[in-house]
């Protein structure tokens, strides 16, 4: 019995010495920074967040006027694409080699319709806001009666975003899917919108600003050219690869016939 007794004395010790340890432990990394240096910290880190403040508004300043410059360009661009008739359905080949693998049922026929797409981005320097806005101009068509459908996303200095919409107005003709669903041995039949199976349609129409697409669209618009050029690349390889085999093909005929 007395050397149980010895034995919890020698836990109850050890366990007084483990608190002692963590204890000191904790004090010293919670050792407090002398107050002199805590002021001459705190006095260059007002400094930093001044250089912040000032350098971002300089810095929106130039990109301001970084997209006044490209707006006239652009524009440019635009009315010279519009006269040539080489350039017809300019954008809907665009979009179709770039965002096929997005692409719903009804995407091609949206961007069939499609005449011209332009992008802007303007800067309120003062209130430190973004605004953004795509426009998709279209011919007429069977499916809405829009000439154009935009989206504008505005983005305030803490870095929230709000969509706008144009509100689509879909022709009585526009297609729409039919399912039946049994709810209490009744049948409901549900309209599905066109514009749910159109990538396109739904990203326009969403109240989610997703501002991650409209950058995609804004890459496509700024450098439309790289498209067609990466195509003509990828082209030009697969005709090496089947002159290539064309050629392996030859080499084997003529050691046939040595043969």
């Amino acid at each position: 019995m007395n050397k149980s007794k010895g034995n919890n004395n020698k836990k109850v010790v050890k366990v007084e010495q483990e608190k002692t340890i963590e204890k000191e432990n904790t004090n010293n990394t919670n050792t407090d920074i002398p107050q002199d240096l805590q002021d001459k910290l705190n006095a260059i880190n007002d400094k930093i967040k001044v250089i912040f403040e000032d350098n971002k508004k300089k810095m929106l300043e130039v990109e301001h006027k970084f997209n006044q410059q490209l707006k006239t360009q652009f524009k440019k661009r635009s009315e010279l694409l519009q006269k040539s008739k080489d350039f017809q359905g300019f954008w809907s080949t665009i979009l179709s080699k770039a965002m096929i693998d997005s692409f719903g049922d009804n995407d091609q026929a949206v961007i069939d319709c499609l005449i011209n797409i332009e992008v802007e981005n303007d800067i309120n320097v003062e209130k430190e806001e973004t605004t953004k806005k795509i426009t998709f101009s279209f011919k007429d068509n069977s499916i809405f009666k829009n000439k154009q459908i935009t989206k504008e996303i505005l983005t305030d200095k803490d870095g929230n975003s709000t969509s706008k919409n144009t509100k689509i107005e879909y022709t009585n003709t526009t297609p729409i899917t039919t399912t039946s669903n049994k709810n209490n041995n009744n049948k409901k039949r549900k309209q599905v919108d066109f514009a749910e199976q159109s990538f396109i349609l739904t990203w326009l129409q969403s109240s989610d600003a997703d501002p991650e697409t409209f950058d995609e669209f804004s890459r496509l618009y700024e450098d439309p050219f790289s498209i067609l050029l990466e195509e003509d690349h990828d082209d030009d390889e697969d005709d090496d690869d089947f002159d290539g085999e064309e050629d392996d093909e030859e080499d084997e005929d003529e050691e046939e016939d040595d043969e």
